[in-house]
Order: structure tokens, then sequence, then C-alpha cells
């Protein structure tokens, strides 16, 4: 057979000259036969043929010269033979298509070219246009989302290329000519390839890509490439779309936070927080930013996971450190999320429905400049939420509630004349709502509003009615134990971004966030004598409310194919309050603080050496109302390709922060926390100096990264009231624990402690990003130590600290299965223990025990371990998943619960292990229209 087509240009071109095929069955002539279910995973395109012919009684002839020598992945479902030449033909762009010369012949032949893949074959226009601009916007090809943080480029081309901003626009300058391959690649998408023509509109060029299919029902070909995170792109970033972690194993959310806990360099076992540990900081070391505006609370159901709903998020990109002048307000790292728009070509609908809580979400244009997205989800009282719910809280409060329980049952009392009654109202929510509105192609407005609150209360009331002599005296017993827990984020912003041409880029928004936090843990005890009731009051109660109402600009300018220019800035105006009372009457801390944080940044991203070397230095220069001074922090970022394959990169800069959680130490039940606003004098403003150095080798489906870095950390705070036996008055604690006094509080400077932390590591990645299996490799190796003088004469383990990290990740795709697991190990992190007791006469004349605490940190808990594994099957409109955490049940320790006893009169030290989850299981059903 001759050829009917040639491209003497296309260099290396996969000729297929002749398949003939035919079928020897009589009655096929006048049949169709079809391939009713087939998969071929990373399979040679010869064995498919052979596969196809034996199965379905096809024979195949074929010229082995003219087979390209690659592997692909298909799932074939009811497609004729005609289809299925086809398809091997598109899929490895090869300039020829399937043709049936006769529907009833026994025979189908491939011999004629028609419709190439313009990307692969030459232009048969000649440039008119060289060094030239090219401004467009990136688009789901399915819903019309814009993809933001995109890489656009000319293919084979490292000095031509550029990145979409938040909104999807980019800028292309400096392309050579008008008929060259643009190609454009984004975490989780297809790469899409095509030809530039002359004829295009290069100032308005709309870019449309494929997400990796899940609609089974159809062919699905994963021969391209698409990757589950990106981590190359930038020194210490880390980048992912949501709907890439539904493969992985999940406690019962599909939580991309928890995701990024998988990554080297992001702490993975803090089961009991989702926020994020990034190179020893803290989860308020981390700026976690939603469509622009501060998420103080990242948690739900006391951390297990987190605040945010996957279906109302489009892309996270994590900052490990060394971040750009962009960021500003924390020291550690910046979790920049966007949020989804709405289909801007048809309605959609969905729901999840698992163990523990219910997901939906509705997304649909609103004519045609209008877009609008809504997605909750609640929790509800089943087994997964149960054992949560009272692995936390049956532990955690077992020793307070059990002092505050009065006695009954076969006690003194009497079981029959005590009634209890016990409320239990424990759930959480959260909601979002985005609303999008395109007045012209160049302005977008959006509103978006968020709000995760999560509402325990576990309050009981106890009665006792008496018998015999109390009875006859007419003495009652009453007693009501509240155990009220109301915790939660309210975030909004405003929005509206302009494409000024293309050159300028302009983001502007108005925001309001607020945290809040209420506990109260205290119980009434109530006597009545006839006509009189006397009523006492123990127990604590914890308020903490911060407001944070912002304004913010960023605007980018590009002076040519090598410098973009950005800069801006913000104000930021916070009021925050917190409460800490003990037994009604003694304020043990009252705090009512504001301050006005104001900044403005410039950087250049500067591209030489023909787009080897990207130099990225900034400043950004703040103003604190509470202290009056101007902070000053340069940054510096910088990345070199040696060749295609080995890169070179690096950051430094200096960070401040304003707003900072405390560490609230209480040795007998683990630590609480509180936010609070820096002073400049007993609580400094926090400052960190980052330095970072790595490198990357990059080559065909796998990655090789390791970073090193070291962050130099002042103005670190810590709170405790274990140094204030002032703080005693008869009746209360001592040092081992909070107790009565002065109704203002203690003053700062008894229970704030401030010093310097110096953090060193390492973080090593081996990725695997395409082909049969995914996953990754990864192991970090950390130290994180404070000098706090109050707490040690030397330097002592920050309570983060964890020396070495070793997790893997591999993900598994067979037919209509997506199969995954994970495995984790740490070594222990470091903890205060109680060594001893005491007895001290108080002023009263009364003895009361107390406790000796260890020097800080001087222990460690054994290593962490766990495996979670899931297996989804995937349809055409959802999936079933079914998810094991903690596989082999391992009993891995959240911290240690001290308490006195007393045995024969003699006081005694009872030291309890609190544990994480066993063994847990969940299945999650995902339903959506199209």
């Amino acid at each position: 057979m001759k050829k009917t087509c040639t491209h003497s240009l296309y260099k290396k071109s996969l000729n297929l000259i002749a398949f003939m095929v035919s079928m020897i069955a009589a009655h096929a002539q006048t049949k169709t036969i079809k391939i009713k279910s087939e998969n071929f995973t990373e399979t040679s395109i010869s064995k498919i043929l052979t596969d196809v012919q034996w199965k379905y009684g096809y024979k195949i002839t074929v010229d082995p010269t003219l087979i390209p020598d690659k592997k692909m992945t298909l799932w074939l479902e009811d497609i004729t033979l005609h289809e299925f030449l086809d398809l091997i033909i598109s899929q490895n762009q090869l300039p020829y298509v399937v043709v049936m010369e006769n529907p009833n012949a026994a025979t189908v032949k491939i011999r004629e070219a028609a419709k190439p893949n313009p990307a692969d074959v030459p232009s048969n226009h000649k440039p008119t246009r060289t060094n030239f601009s090219i401004s467009g916007v990136l688009k789901d090809m399915a819903t019309g989302e814009s993809l933001p943080f995109a890489t656009v480029g000319v293919k084979g081309n490292i000095k031509s290329f550029t990145q979409t901003n938040v909104d999807g626009y980019f800028t292309l300058q400096n392309v050579p000519n008008d008929t060259l391959i643009l190609e454009a690649t984004y975490v989780g998408y297809l790469v899409k390839r095509f030809r530039l023509e002359p004829s295009m509109n290069f100032s308005k060029l709309l870019i449309e890509m494929q997400g990796e299919s899940q609609n089974l029902d159809e062919v699905i070909i994963s021969a391209e490439k698409t990757e589950m995170v990106q981590a190359n792109q930038i020194v210490g970033m880390i980048k992912m779309t949501p709907k890439n972690i539904a493969k992985l194993p999940n406690i019962g959310e599909k939580d991309p936070f928890r995701a990024f806990q998988l990554m080297p360099g992001v702490s993975a076992s803090n089961e009991n927080s989702s926020g994020l540990y990034v190179r020893g900081g803290t989860p308020d070391q981390t700026l976690v930013l939603y469509d622009g505006f501060t998420v103080y609370n990242v948690d739900h159901l006391f951390g297990f996971f987190s605040a945010f709903n996957y279906n109302a998020i489009k892309d996270i990109q994590l900052y490990k450190g060394g971040f750009d002048a962009r960021f500003g307000g924390r020291i550690s790292a910046v979790a920049e999320i966007t949020g989804k728009e709405g289909n801007t070509k048809k309605p959609n609908a969905g729901f999840d429905l698992s163990l523990l809580s219910t997901n939906a979400y509705y997304e649909s244009p609103i004519g045609k400049k209008l877009t609008v997205l809504v997605a909750g989800r609640r929790s509800y009282k089943g087994p997964l939420y149960t054992k949560i719910f009272d692995k936390f809280t049956s532990q955690a409060d077992n020793s307070t509630q059990a002092a505050q329980q009065p006695q009954g049952g076969g006690g003194r009392f009497g079981g029959n004349n005590l009634q209890t009654t016990t409320k239990a109202n424990s759930y959480f929510y959260d909601i979002n709502t985005k609303l999008t509105y395109k007045p012209t192609k160049k302005d977008i407005i959006s509103w978006s509003i968020f709000n995760g609150t999560d509402n325990m209360d576990n309050s009981s009331t106890a009665s006792f009615s008496g018998f015999g002599r109390f009875q006859a005296a007419g003495i009652g017993l009453g007693t009501t134990t509240n155990d009220i827990r109301l915790w939660g984020n309210t975030g909004s912003s405003l929005r509206w971004s302009r494409n000024w041409g293309s050159k300028l880029y302009s983001n502007t928004l108005v925001s309001f966030s607020n945290y809040y936090s209420e506990r109260d843990n205290s119980q009434k005890q109530s006597v009545t004598r006839g006509d009189s009731t006397f009523t006492t009051r123990i127990g604590r109660y914890e308020t903490n409310d911060l407001k944070d109402y912002s304004f913010k600009t960023d605007w980018e300018y590009k002076l040519n194919g090598s410098n973009q220019i950005e800069f801006g800035g913000m104000s930021t105006y916070n009021r925050i309050k917190f409460n800490y009372t003990q037994n009604d009457t003694t304020t043990v801390l009252n705090r009512d603080d504001n301050g006005i944080i104001s900044s403005v940044y410039v950087q250049d991203r500067f591209r030489s050496h023909n787009g080897k070397l990207e130099l990225i230095p900034g400043m950004r220069v703040s103003n604190f109302s509470v202290t009056k001074k101007i902070y000053f922090e340069p940054r510096f970022t910088f990345n070199y390709l040696i060749n295609r394959r080995l890169k070179l990169k690096g950051a430094a800069g200096i960070y401040n922060q304003f707003i900072k959680q405390i560490n609230r130490e209480d040795i007998t039940q683990g630590n609480r926390n509180f936010w609070i606003l820096a002073d400049g004098n007993n609580l400094p403003v926090t400052n960190s100096k980052h330095l970072t150095l790595g490198a990357a080798y990059e080559k065909a489906n796998y990655l090789f990264d390791v970073e090193f870095y070291q962050k130099q950390n002042t103005g670190i705070t810590e709170y405790t009231l274990r140094f204030v036996p002032q703080f005693n008055t008869p009746g209360t604690a001592g040092p081992g624990g909070p107790g009565g006094g002065g109704n203002q509080g203690l003053a700062v400077a008894e229970t704030f402690f401030n010093g310097t932390e110096t953090i060193r590591g390492m973080d090593v990645l081996v990725q695997k990003k395409f082909g049969k299996y995914t996953g990754w490799l990864s192991y970090t190796l950390a130290e994180a130590v404070r000098n706090v003088a109050a707490f040690s004469d030397k330097p002592y383990f920050s309570d983060q600290d964890v020396r070495h990290q070793f997790k893997a990740v591999g993900t598994y795709s067979v037919q209509k299965w997506d199969l995954a697991a994970t495995w984790i190990y740490a070594t222990g992190r470091p903890y205060t223990s109680i060594i001893g007791t005491y007895n001290l006469t108080l002023l009263d004349g009364t003895t009361k025990t107390f406790t000796n605490p260890s020097d800080k940190n001087a222990n460690r808990f054994i290593p962490y371990h766990r495996m979670d594994v899931s297996a989804t099957r995937n349809f055409k409109y959802g999936s079933v998943g079914l998810s094991v955490f903690n596989l082999y049940n391992r009993t891995n320790i959240w911290y240690k619960r001290y308490e006195i006893v007393q045995e024969n009169g003699v006081s005694a030290l009872h030291t309890t292990n609190v544990t994480y989850l066993g063994i847990t299981p969940n299945i999650t059903l995902s339903l959506r229209l199209k």
C-alpha cells in the first residue's frame, strides 16, 4: 500500500502505512462485532493488537517496523473495531485515520491521511510575525472554569514561557514566530499542544484543557501525562488540584490538607490537627488564604480533618518556606487556596455520603455573565463520628469530669434517688458560596463566603432528692455540668480583578474574617435546705474572638519577555479578645488587643541566560501600629537550569509575624492554644530568617528532589502557669496548675516567656509522576531547638521537633478501580512529664498536693507509624470508595495524662497514655449529574 500523505518536515514522524484486518467469521461481514470490555495498562501497541486478535477472532496483519515503540494505557468499553483502530492512531498522533471502505466488507483499511494533529504537522503557512506577544486565558474544557497558575510556553523553548495568574490570564512575550507549537500544562490535566496559525487572534487566545476523565462508560485514554501533585516548579512549593486527592485514603473526608501532610517537610504524625506543621513551624505560622482572605481556624472535629470542602476548591499551592514578597504576616509557610467559580457552561450538582457526613454542591451559569457555586456539608452522629468524638472527649476530659461527677449509684446517696440527664448535641458544618460576575472580557468581580463551625455540647444535670434524715430535713442536691465547646471561622472577600491589557493586570479585594472559640468546662453545684439554696461554681471558662478587616491590592506589569514587575499593598485591622476564668471568680488572663498592620511590596521576576536563570528579588515593608516600628523584609529566590533535567534552586528572606497562636502548656491534659496580638515588649513580634538551597533532577516519568533549609527565629513565645506560686490562695492549685487570685488576671510577664528557635532540616522526594503506578517516597531529617530561659538554662527541643519522617504513597489504576496505600513513620515527639509530687501547707493550715514537672520536653514518645489503604470503584456519574485508616491498628500515643490519686491515705501519681485512633474504616458514595 502506498502512502497517500507525507509530511517531509515532520521530524521522526510515526508513519503507519497499512493495517489489514480480516474477519475469520463469515457472519462478521454483515454484523458489527464490538470490543465489549478490555483494559490494557502500560502495554505495547503490538501486544494490544495481538490480544484483540485472539480474543475477538480478528486477524490483524501488521508490519512491525511501522508500529511506534511505546506503551499505552487503554480502557475500552463497547466500541467497534473501526473505533478501536481509530483510537490507536489518534492517541499516538499519527497522521492517518481509520476508513472503512465497505461496511459489509470483511476488511478495514487505514489508507488515507485525514485531519492530522495540528500540533505535529508542519504548518502550511509561512510566519508573518516574529518576537510578538500572545495574551489569552486557560479554561477547563468541561466546566469553563479558569485555571490559575498554569504554565504556557513554546514547546521545546525554555526561554519562552509564562504562568497564568489567579484568573487564568497569561501574556507570553517574545514568541519567535506565529507558526510554532504552543504547550500548556496544569497539574491534573492533559498536556495541551496546538500549532499557531497567523490567522489566530493572539490578543484573546482561549486555551481549553481536558481534565483526567472519570467517565468510564466511554473510552478512556490515559497515555497522556497527568500529575497528582507538582513539586518542582518553584523552590519549596507543592501544587495540587483537589480532585486528584480523591484516590488517596482518608479518615472520613477527601482532605487537601491531609494530602499535603504526605509530602516531605510537612509533619504527618499529628492526627489531632489537620493544620500544617511545615518544616518545624506550628500551624499558626502558616498563612492560609482562601480566595484572598485569611482563615485562622482550619480544623473540624478536634482537628481530625480540615474545614475545607474539596468540592468547592479549584487549586491549592503550598509554599514550604522562602516565599516571595507578595505574602506577609507569617514566618513559616503559605497555603494559597483558590475557590471554584462554578460551571460556566451548564448546571451541575453532586453529593458525597460517608459514615461521617453528607456533602453536596451545586454550580450553574446564570445568564452569560454570572456563575454561582454553593457547597456545604454537615456531620451526623454516625459510627465514625461517634468513634472520633468519644476518643477525644472520654480521654481528654476524663480527669476533669471525674472530679466533677456527684457521688451516686451505689454510693452513700443511693442510686434510686439520683437522677441524671445528659444532653448530647454535637455536630460540625461548613458552607462555601461564590458568585462570579464578568461584566466585560477584562473584568471579573467575585464574592466569596466561607463558614466552618464545630458545636459540641455534652452537658448533663443530676439531682438527688435524698432519703431518710436528708429527706426529712428537706435537703436536696443538684449539679449542672457544662461541657460546651464552640469554635470556627467565618470569612468573606469581595474581589475585583482587571486585565488592563497585555502588560498590566490588577487584583483588588476587601475581606473580613472572624475566628471564634468558646469553651465552658464548669460545674454548678447547688444545695437546697428548706427555702434556702446555696450555689457554688467550679471549673474553667475560655473565650477567644479574633476579627480581621483587610484591604489588599496586587498588580503585575510585564516590562518585556524577561521582566515582570509585581507590586502592591495591604492593610489589616485586627481585634483580638481572650478571657480565661477559673471557678467563676478568678480571671487568669483577660486581654483585649487591637492593631493595624500596613504593608507594601515590590518584586521583579527576571529571566536571563536564554531562560535558564530565573531571579525573583523583592522587598516587603510593614508598619505595625502597636509597636510604631517599620519592618523591612528583603526576599530573594532563584532557579537555574543546568540542563533540561537538572535544576538548582534556592531562597532567602526575612519574615515577621505580628499575630500568634500561643501554645498554653497543660502538662496534665495536653496543650491548648489561643490567638493573641504581639505588643513588642512581653509579647514580641516574631522574626524569622530563611535560607533554602536545593536541586532537582527530572527524567522521563521520575523526579528526584532535595532541599536543605535553615530558619533562625526570634520572639518565640510560650505560656505557662507553672512559675506563679504567688497566684495561690487558699483552695487553689499551685505551681503545677492554675488557681485563685485577683479578678484582673496575672501580669503578662508572669505567664508569657520568650526566646529563640533554630530549625534545620533536609527534605528528599523521589516521585514517579506518570505510568502504571504513581506515587512517591519522601524523607525528612529535621531538628527544631528552642531556647527559653524560663524553662531551661540550656536549649531544649520544640514541641513539634520530629527528627526523622518517612512517607510512602502509591496509587494504581486497574480498569474501573483506583487503589491507593500510604505508610507513615516518624520518630517520637518530645514532651514534658511529671516526675513526682509534693505536699504544701497553705496559709489556712490545709495541705494540698502538687506536681513536680521534668525539664522542658526532656522525654520522647515512642515512634509513630501507620498504614492507610483505599479502593475506589468509578462509574459514569460517581464512585464508591472504601478507606481504612490505621490498617494494622497501631497504638500511637497522643499525650500522657497525669492524675494524683489517694491510695490508703497516700498521694500517688497515676499516668495514662492517651492514644490516637485505632483501625477505622470508612465508606463514601459520590454522585454527580454530569
